[in-house]
């Protein structure tokens, strides 16, 4: 029983730590829902905590880092994913990927805002660092964590609020 009650402790421990606000500088532009959030687990070790909200005709995935990364990595990651998933043109979008993810250190937060028709608009720290206009590129993007072929399916659930159903 006591066993029982510290593994529904560490759940919740988890699954609180696991919420990302969003910035001020994108929570105060819509009335943003929290659809679901979880961990980016490589191995035994935490990538990164996700949340995603919902927002009349807008998304936003926060990721709040649980170690230092390289914008070239996250680039680089991104373009693999993008391709993984059937975009194999995602090459072009290296130089403004680069251009819009800073290095992150740990604890430091990126959010894409995807309006459709309109792209994703980046933040990193509550602060615009640019956006990329191309529709084609805003659904592959999101793709990389709500696409049924993602790498992370217990993520994808989670984000999408299916985990434990």
């Amino acid at each position: 029983m006591l066993r029982a009650a510290l593994v529904a402790l560490a759940l919740m421990a988890l699954s609180a730590r696991a919420e990302v606000p969003l910035p001020q500088a994108v929570a105060a532009k819509a009335p943003w829902q929290l659809v679901g959030s979880g961990q980016m687990q490589w191995f035994v070790f935490t990538v990164y905590d996700a949340a995603l909200w919902q927002a009349p005709g807008a998304q936003a995935l926060a990721i709040r880092y649980a170690r230092s990364i390289a914008s070239a990595t996250l680039a680089e990651t991104t373009i693999e994913e993008l391709t993984r998933l059937g975009l194999p043109a995602a090459e072009r979008w290296r130089a403004d990927l680069q251009e819009h993810f800073p290095d992150v250190v740990e604890g430091e937060v990126i959010v894409a805002v995807r309006q459709p028709g309109l792209g994703v608009r980046f933040y990193h720290q509550g602060r615009a660092t640019g956006a990329i206009r191309d529709s084609a590129f805003a659904d592959a993007f999101f793709g990389i964590w709500l696409d049924p072929r993602t790498r992370a399916p217990e993520l994808r659930a989670a984000l999408l609020g299916e985990a434990g159903r």
